[in-house]
C-alpha cells in the first residue's frame, strides 16, 4: 500500500516548538512551564548567566547550560531572554545570530540604543524579536483595539484611561525591606509605561506633544499611618497628557491612593463612535446613537507562538517585528522624559 490518500485524514500534526530561556529566575522559568503544560511548545533548555544560579533542571526534562552552549544547540528553535537587565539586549543579539527566534523580557524600559541595535539585527538576521508584553492580552484593551481596528469608530480623536485603588495603602509597613524596595522602585512607574504603551498601539501615529508628572496624594486609613511611598520620589499618582499627528490625544491618570477604588478602563472616542466597557457606541447617517457588546476570544500569548513560527519566514511577520520594535524605541523615548 502506497501512502494514505483518503480524502478525511487526519492533518499531520506540526512538530512542537522548542522553547529555551537565558536565566533561571523565576521569571524566567514561568515561561518554561507555561511551555510545558502545552502540547506545542515543549521546553528545552535554561541558561545560567552567572555561576551562582542552580545547576538543576527548573522544569522535568529542561537541560540547564551556559549561553555559549545554548547558541550553539541544535534542538532550540526560540528563546525567552530574561537574565540580567544590563546584558538582556546584548544575549538577545547572540542568540539572533545562532539562527535562533528571540522573545526579551522587558523591564521598565529598554534603552534607546539598544532597540535601534535590535532593530538592526533584525532587519539583517530575519528572524523574529518581540518584547513581551504579554498585558496586552488583558480583555479590555483588546476589544478596545479590536474597535479601533475595525475602523467603525473613524479615526481615534481621544483616549483616556483611568485607574486608582488602595494597592499601595494595603502594604503593611512592616513588610520586609525586599518587598518595600520591590514596590517603591516599580509599581507605579511599571503601569505608567503599560499604559502608555497600549496607548501608542491604539493611536498608531508619532507622538508630537507628551507631558507627565507624579505626584503624592495623603491617605490615612482610620487610625493607621499616613500612605508610605510607592516611588523613591514619594509619588503616589501618576498623570500624562499624549498628543499625536493628527490631532489625537490620550489622557492617562493612574493612581495608588485612592480611599474609594474605581477604574474606567479604556475610553476610544472616534468622529463616529467609541468604545468604553465592553461595549462600541456607533452613530449612524441619522445621528443615532446605538451601543453593541464588542466580543474578543479567550487569548493566551503562548498559543501565538507557534503560529508565528510555522510559517517562517514571512515577509508580513518580520514587518510587524520591526514595525513592534520600532514602537518600542518610541516608548523608550517617552519614559527617558518622564522625571
Amino acid at each position: 500500500m502506497g501512502d494514505d490518500l483518503r480524502p478525511n485524514a487526519p492533518p499531520e500534526c506540526p512538530a512542537p516548538l522548542r522553547i529555551a530561556t537565558i536565566g533561571i529566575s523565576p521569571d524566567a522559568v514561568f515561561h518554561l512551564e507555561a511551555a510545558a503544560i502545552r502540547d506545542e511548545l515543549i521546553p528545552v533548555a535554561a541558561a545560567r548567566t552567572d555561576d551562582s544560579e542552580s545547576s538543576h533542571e527548573p522544569v522535568p526534562g529542561c537541560a540547564v547550560c551556559s549561553i555559549d552552549e545554548l547558541a550553539e544547540r541544535s534542538d532550540v528553535d526560540a528563546v525567552f531572554v530574561v537574565g540580567p537587565v544590563e546584558d538582556r539586549v546584548d544575549n538577545a543579539i547572540r542568540i539572533l545570530r545562532s539562527g535562533k527566534h528571540v522573545i526579551v523580557e522587558p523591564a521598565g524600559s529598554l534603552a534607546a540604543d539598544q532597540i535601534r541595535r535590535l532593530i538592526s539585527e533584525v532587519e539583517s538576521s530575519q528572524k523574529f524579536c518581540e518584547v513581551w508584553r504579554p498585558y496586552n492580552a488583558d480583555p479590555d484593551f483588546r476589544r478596545a483595539a479590536k474597535v479601533v481596528s475595525c475602523g467603525e469608530a473613524g479615526p481615534v480623536q481621544s483616549l483616556r484611561f483611568m485607574q486608582h485603588d488602595l494597592a499601595a495603602a494595603l502594604v503593611p509597613r512592616a513588610e520586609s525591606a525586599a518587598t518595600r524596595d520591590r514596590l517603591t522602585s516599580s509599581t507605579l512607574r511599571d503601569l505608567a509605561a503599560h499604559r502608555i504603551a497600549q496607548a501608542l498601539a491604539l493611536v498608531g501615529a508619532p507622538v508630537t506633544e507628551f507631558t507627565t508628572r507624579f505626584h503624592t496624594n495623603s491617605l490615612v486609613l482610620g487610625e493607621r499611618d499616613s500612605l508610605r511611598p510607592v516611588t523613591p520620589e514619594g509619588a503616589t499618582s501618576f498623570h500624562a497628557v499624549i498628543e499625536f499627528e493628527h490631532g489625537a490625544a490620550a489622557i492617562i491618570d493612574i493612581g495608588l491612593a485612592c480611599p474609594a477604588p474605581f477604574s474606567t478602563g479604556w475610553i476610544v472616542q472616534g468622529n463616529q463612535g467609541g468604545y468604553h466597557s465592553d461595549r462600541q457606541y456607533i452613530t449612524v447617517d441619522d445621528g443615532e446613537i446605538y451601543d453593541v457588546a464588542v466580543e474578543v476570544e479567550p487569548f493566551d500569548p503562548y498559543l501565538s507562538l507557534h503560529s508565528v513560527f510555522s510559517n517562517w519566514p514571512n515577509p508580513e511577520r518580520i514587518k510587524q517585528c520591526l514595525d513592534q520594535l520600532r514602537a518600542e524605541l518610541e516608548l523608550a523615548m517617552l519614559l527617558l522624559k518622564i522625571p
